[in-house]
């Protein structure tokens, strides 16, 4: 049995636990540095209001029933899902808006009312779509890439022709949809990955698809918490041990080996490193030596997704207009990206997602109250935008103001529970660099092989997962992320050292 330690206990490296330890080779101990399991995927619990504080929409279903079949459970018997019908309501600029939904006949209806004719494109929509998906998936997601010749093979080359891999999404999208709206519709996705429409590959309209046509989304009983809940279940089951409240201060690296982890000046031997930390903060906060590209003066010319500016508020009134998703887009749809991703400014007009839960589950606050989660896309922190008091303060203002204009009328007035988390929170909280709420970004330099390895190529068993590694960010994908790192790590097993804990002891 290898001793293998995880720092940290998002969903990447739960994940990644019960893999290894599904095995039968490895002992795996989770070091968590916050009092709760999930990492970014977490709970708030206040005066009977529940809410899911990251993750909340659910899809690609069948990464988490592999991912439990591994370790001989049935996930349907530890997550129950409620599959969304529709799946959420998008809100345009003009006051417009429009149902998207995994429906066809109720999809047909709603794109013919906004470019009539729209029928045929939306069928080849959906054909390029999923031809993305699957290729995508099978070919360049799901595969892990050790040289640059594994990649760069004449077959993938042309797999890339065929992902339209230079295109950027929503120049892509609107080959399909005349109607700006629609355009905006099949690309925001993007969103979900803290990336612009306009920057982001076009492979990404397998989000769409994936929502409209493969699986759907998805509510669990109880909220997304429900699934890391259940992980953790799982993993302690299989005898992995999980140990929060612990912060890991450094990476203990002898003769360029990863040979356990310091925690208050102790330390912690391992065979295996896995750090489930944000992969640059591991290099910067982790480890005494780092290579010239892993600096913070490196790191900080590297493309990072958006932040976020959340809000998470209960109130004694319910609103019924809300659905369970809802987005509210910009009116003046690329000038809100380009103030994000390029000014990183605050948006003048931004776009935000509110989650209603108690659409579905009425557990979620207490009897004629309304648990609401807003979700506002923010340039993550620079040496310019510090996000002191003043501008958080003055944003917040102008959610507000947005959120009343747009039917929630003097929400001001019957909010009992408000709290606000900032990019700060995202850096301190979760050890994410410059408060980037989704990791390092997914442009076409930053995907598949060009994307941070899984393997550290100078600390011999130091390994990684989660958003800014392969194969990039999202619930489903740390997912898969934790698939491709246990292959690594089984595929270098006889490489590996032995008997390190008793050598570093």
């Amino acid at each position: 049995m290898r001793n293998v330690i995880i720092i940290g206990a998002g969903i990447g490296g739960m994940a990644t636990a019960m893999r290894l330890q599904a095995t039968g080779q490895f002992q795996v101990t989770i070091l968590e540095k916050n009092s709760t399991v999930g990492g970014r995927a977490n709970i708030l619990e206040v005066d009977g209001f529940r809410f899911d504080t990251g993750p909340s929409l659910l899809l690609m279903t069948d990464v988490y029933k592999d991912l439990f079949a591994a370790c001989g459970e049935e996930f349907s018997e530890w997550v129950k899902l409620i599959k969304m019908e529709p799946n959420y309501e998008v809100h345009f600029g003009d006051g417009t808006s429009m149902v998207m939904s995994s429906d066809l006949s109720t999809m047909i209806g709603e794109l013919e009312r906004i470019e009539p004719g729209v029928t045929p494109g939306y069928y080849r929509f959906l054909e390029d779509a999923g031809k993305k998906y699957r290729i995508g998936r099978k070919q360049f997601v799901e595969k892990n890439f050790n040289k640059a010749s594994d990649f760069f093979t004449a077959s993938n080359l042309k797999l890339l022709g065929q992902l339209n891999a230079l295109d950027k999404l929503y120049t892509h999208v609107s080959k399909f949809f005349k109607d700006d709206r629609l355009r905006q519709a099949f690309s925001m996705q993007s969103m979900y990955l803290g990336i612009s429409p306009f920057d982001a590959p076009a492979v990404y309209t397998l989000l769409p698809y994936t929502e409209l046509a493969e699986d759907g989304l998805y509510y669990p009983e109880g909220g997304i918490y429900a699934l890391p809940t259940a992980m953790a279940a799982v993993a302690r089951k299989m005898g992995v041990v999980i140990e929060t409240d612990q912060n890991v201060t450094q990476i203990m690296v002898k003769d360029g080996k990863a040979r356990g982890v310091c925690i208050d000046g102790e330390m912690l031997p391992a065979d295996l490193v896995i750090s489930n930390v944000d992969l640059p903060y591991t290099y910067t906060n982790l480890l005494e030596k780092r290579p010239a590209n892993r600096t913070e003066a490196a790191w900080k010319k590297q493309p990072f997704t958006s932040s976020a500016f959340m809000l998470y508020l209960g109130t004694d009134k319910i609103y019924p207009e809300l659905g369970h998703h809802n987005f509210y887009l910009s009116g003046d749809y690329k000038r809100n990206f380009e103030e994000i991703f390029d000014a990183k400014v605050p948006p003048r007009d931004p776009s935000f997602y509110i989650n209603a839960p108690g659409r579905t589950d009425p557990t979620v606050a207490p009897p004629g109250h309304d648990n609401l989660f807003v979700l506002v896309p923010i340039p993550h922190l620079t040496d310019q935008m510090t996000w002191d008091e003043a501008q958080i303060e003055k944003f917040k203002t102008k959610i507000y103001e947005a959120l009343e204009e747009r039917g929630l009328t003097d929400l001001r007035k019957h909010i009992v529970v408000e709290r606000v988390v900032t990019p700060h929170e995202w850096r301190d909280l979760y050890n994410l660099k410059f408060g980037a709420a989704f990791g390092l970004s997914h442009g076409i330099l930053q995907v598949g092989y060009f994307r941070p390895g899984n393997k550290a190529p100078d600390v011999d068993g130091l390994y990684f997962v989660g958003a800014s590694t392969v194969p990039g960010t999202g619930v489903p994908l740390v997912c898969l992320g934790a698939k491709l790192v246990t292959e690594r790590i089984l595929a270098d097993f006889s490489e590996l050292p032995t008997a390190v804990s008793q050598e570093a002891a």
